[in-house]
Parts: C-alpha cells; structure tokens; sequence
C-alpha cells in the first residue's frame, strides 16, 4: 500500500473513520456538538477505534500518504510530529474527512483508502513544513499495522499531531 490523498481542511483536525462508525448520522446533522465536542467525546472514540480523529493545530492543505506496516527507527527519530491512533475497520475501507465536516456532516465527497477488515494500529509521522506554517502542503505518512484486537490506547484528551515530542 502506498496511496496519496491530498486534503483541504478548514477546521483544526482530520478524522479516519469506516462506514459502519457514521451510518447513524443524518446528513446535515451537527454531530461534532452534541458528541464530539469535550475531550471526553473524543476520547470515547479514539478508544472504540470509531471516528478517530486528531488536531492538526491549523487549517490547510494536507498531503496524507498511507503506508502499511510500521516506520522505520530512522523515521521516527527524525519525524518532530508523532502520534499512535487505533482504528476498526468493517466496511473494506477508511475515510478520511475535515474534523469540521462533524458539524454539518453530508455522506457525499469522502475520499477513501481501500483496506481489508480489521483492528489496525495508525501511526502518524512528519515534520512542521519547510515554510514553518502548520498545513502549508504538509506531508504525514500514516502507516497502517493489521493488528488481531482493537489497539489500548491511553488519551485524556484530544490526540495532537502539531505539537513536537507528542
């Protein structure tokens, strides 16, 4: 696997979901108050492996490039932006939205990566632009690890991949 998508985000964050986690969400529906909107809704999610997002720290243009497996030593020593996620997939696939879009959420317009169904570790890697400027065609390498269980993951709060040394 080695798959680019390319995201424009107006809002602070980006969720990875599979089908099954929003098929109760009507379009239109403001989810993002009424369940993802404390620490608390965040952090049930990103337990569960349902709609798990994190925060970017800024709006922009993200370049998410989806790699299988783990990232090297080299990678990790020399990534600043760090972060392990876990997701559940059941429907052959992950979406992947603008945190924002939980706000007024529409079923239309996912972009998508096909995977096999399963418990998957996410591991997220990649540095502040050249630029200095959060979302400023920033690359994150996210690497998807098959996993036989639903990863333990231990968050009080929003996972944050724009903070250095997470």
């Amino acid at each position: 696997m080695d798959e680019k998508i390319a995201l424009e985000i107006e809002g602070l964050g980006i969720i990875l979901y599979s089908d099954f986690a929003v098929k109760d969400i009507e379009n239109d529906e403001d989810y993002f108050t009424e369940n993802y909107n404390t620490p608390e809704d965040v952090v049930k999610h990103i337990e569960s492996g349902t709609i798990v997002g994190f925060c970017t720290g800024s709006p922009g243009k993200y370049i998410l490039n989806f790699k299988e497996g783990y990232p090297s030593e080299q990678e990790s020593r020399i990534s600043d932006l760090k972060l392990r996620l876990g997701i559940e997939v059941r429907d052959n696939r992950i979406c992947i939205k603008d945190l924002y879009d939980l706000l007024e959420w529409s079923k239309d317009e996912e972009k998508f990566i096909k995977i096999e169904n399963g418990f998957y570790h996410i591991t997220l890697c990649g540095n502040i632009p050249v630029s200095g400027i959060i979302g400023d065609d920033q690359w994150i390498n996210i690497y998807l690890k098959r996993l036989d269980s639903m990863p333990k993951l231990r968050y009080t709060g929003v996972p944050m991949f724009c903070k250095p040394d997470n």
